[in-house]
């Protein structure tokens, strides 16, 4: 294992059990929080929480400080396997056109076969999911299933009409996916065989397969360009920072600690 490697290793390892070790120091404030609070009347408010977090003020910011420093320098750096879709993306570009023999025509039959097995598993799949969005669609606009008069009922009712859906299309897209791996490496093979069998001078040099690959070339290197990743983050972080901004001004910070006192104090029972 090479030196940066072994470096982000170490570097995960320590963030994880950090995290971890934060998570259980706020779960242990919140409990002080109550269990301190629970026989003077008074558990949750603005000045005991803000007390009792204010222990885990040093840990937070190293934390966050942590997360900051894995993002700008990542700890895992992935080299992405070859799928046989890619394979067979650069393959189709070497196709003969014609050639001769009993090999040449049988593994251009089963190409055909494999391509054709492909995109019924992916039609399918798109049926099935379409299927399944659609009767969700008519289930959720239905309003008289939401009467309000029986929440419990309801979630459940709901959770009975749309995750079998869910389930279905999930399964049906794993099916596709495995189904289009298993073919695309029939078809590599065959189209190993066109190549070794065909006539060289019949290769479309400038076929569709050729055109398409170029443009997932250059879209996958403009998405793997540092410059590109870090254009992404910078929007997100400032778009992050601008709804944050705007729910202090509007007083959203305020509400959701009233509903947060709310949901301790009457929904759950605590206090």
């Amino acid at each position: 294992m090479e030196k940066s490697a072994k470096i982000r290793l170490i570097y995960s390892i320590f963030l994880g059990v950090f995290t971890v070790a934060v998570g259980l120091a706020i779960i242990c404030v919140a409990a002080d929080i109550y269990y301190s609070g629970k026989d003077t009347g008074v558990i949750y408010s603005r000045a005991i929480v803000g007390e009792k977090l204010t222990a885990l003020a040093i840990p937070l910011i190293f934390l966050i400080a942590a997360i900051i420093l894995g993002a700008v320098f990542p700890l895992y750096k992935v080299k992405t396997a070859r799928t046989p879709e890619s394979t067979l993306s650069k393959l189709q570009m070497r196709i003969p056109q014609s050639g001769e023999g009993m090999e040449f025509t049988a593994a251009k039959n089963a190409f055909k076969k494999a391509a054709i097995i492909r995109l019924v598993a992916w039609l399918v799949a798109l049926s099935v999911a379409l299927a399944g969005a659609i009767a969700t669609l008519c289930y959720l606009v239905n309003t008289a299933q939401f009467s309000g008069k029986d929440i419990t009922s309801e979630i459940f009712k709901l959770v009975k009409n749309i995750l079998p859906w869910l389930c279905v299309a999930f399964a049906a897209t794993i099916g596709a996916t495995v189904t289009s791996g298993i073919f695309a490496n029939k078809q590599i093979a065959a189209a190993k065989t066109m190549i070794k069998n065909g006539d060289k001078s019949t290769v479309a040099q400038k076929s569709v397969f050729k055109v398409i690959w170029i443009i997932k070339s250059v879209i996958a290197k403009v998405i793997s360009h540092p410059a590109f990743i870090w254009s992404v983050r910078g929007c997100v972080f400032t778009l992050a920072v601008v709804f944050i901004i705007l729910g202090i001004i509007n007083g959203g910070a305020n509400d959701v600690l009233v509903k947060a006192i709310n949901i301790c104090t009457e929904c759950i029972g605590l206090g």
